[in-house]
């Protein structure tokens, strides 16, 4: 290289032109989220027929892409159906069993105020009880299981007062407690 070449400062590169683009379009503003399905969602658990109403409403507000929002409300949906139906049928369960016949409720009452004290007149107002009970029980088997309750109480009373002690008088007893027990407890 020359002399020459050397002082003569590099020539400067012309501007290349820039690729003209054009600039981008406007997003169109996202559809904002169903408050409807949220509160559905969210109702479902607590209020579950509410939650079913407002989660149904959300699902046709957010169709066709006008909110955002609908699987809240499909799941709000299927949430109360599920606990509503399992509401029905645990009702429709304790209707039909013996647990809340009142003479099972009662029956239970009568042993359970008396136990304190083992003398005549705690045995006779236990006695007393259970033939009550006996009386309001709507179901054959528990008016039979508190009948016989009392049945072995009258054995005890007269024992306290007689000072003989039937024979067999504590397996009787356990197994008509245990009679009313099965038939007056949620899964005895």
């Amino acid at each position: 290289m020359s002399l020459d070449e050397q002082s003569t400062p590099p020539q400067a590169q012309p501007p290349q032109a820039q690729p003209a683009y054009p600039a981008p379009a406007p997003t169109p503003p996202q559809p904002g989220m169903s408050g409807l399905a949220i509160a559905g969602f969210i109702l479902a658990f607590l209020v579950a027929p509410i939650g079913f109403i407002l989660s149904l409403i959300a699902v046709f507000k957010t169709g066709a892409g006008r909110q955002r929002g609908r699987g809240l409300a499909i799941a709000g949906l299927i949430i109360s159906v599920l606990i509503v139906a399992g509401a029905v049928t645990a009702g429709v369960l304790v209707a039909n069993s013996t647990v809340a016949d009142p003479g099972c409720v009662a029956g239970k009452a009568a042993i359970l105020d008396n136990s304190k004290v083992n003398d005549a007149k705690s045995f006779q107002a236990t006695i007393d009880g259970l033939n009550a009970a006996s009386a309001k029980a709507k179901n054959d088997d528990v008016r039979a299981a508190t009948k016989a309750m009392a049945d072995d109480y009258s054995q005890l009373l007269k024992a306290t007062q007689t000072g003989k002690m039937p024979a067999g008088i504590q397996e009787k007893l356990e197994k008509d407690g245990a009679a009313i027990d099965s038939l007056c407890s949620i899964g005895g």
